[in-house]
């Protein structure tokens, strides 16, 4: 085999390569919807859950809650839905991705998390009971 048939196979082999390297990476984004990180812009305004609790996340980073169901997430701290206002900050992703709006509430920091996996920006809170996963989702209003 010559020198220039040998320097065709390592193109077409590399080629080939770099090509599956993009596949998996494409198919591992579309299959595990790797979430896009947020942004302020992506949280702010107003955001309603299927009870009437309401959210608003302002410019100036503070915040107004109506009715906010805290309690199914942190039941030691809160005994109730809150209502009240606050400071807020977006954080950076944890090791996880997960995103999260920290709500400050009465000297204590509630994370109320942000979903970007579909096309929509969507927050939640999650109830605090271990092993079920169950999720309560606020749109914007």
């Amino acid at each position: 085999m010559g020198r220039r048939t040998a320097l065709v196979l390592v193109a077409i082999a590399t080629t080939v390569l770099l090509l599956l390297g993009l596949g998996v990476y494409v198919a591992a984004r579309v299959f595990f919807k790797e979430q896009s990180r947020a942004v302020a812009a992506d949280v702010l305004g107003d955001w309603r859950g299927v009870d009437d609790a309401s959210l608003t996340l302002r410019h100036d980073n503070t915040f107004e809650a109506r009715e906010l169901p805290v309690h199914i997430q942190a039941p030691d701290r809160f005994s109730a839905a809150w209502t009240g206002s606050g400071a807020w900050r977006l954080s950076a992703p944890d090791r996880y991705r997960r995103q999260y709006v920290s709500v400050n509430i009465d000297g204590y920091s509630v994370p109320v998390f942000v979903d970007k996996s579909d096309k929509a920006t969507r927050l939640y809170l999650t109830h605090n009971e271990v092993g079920e996963g169950r999720r309560y989702w606020m749109d914007r209003s």
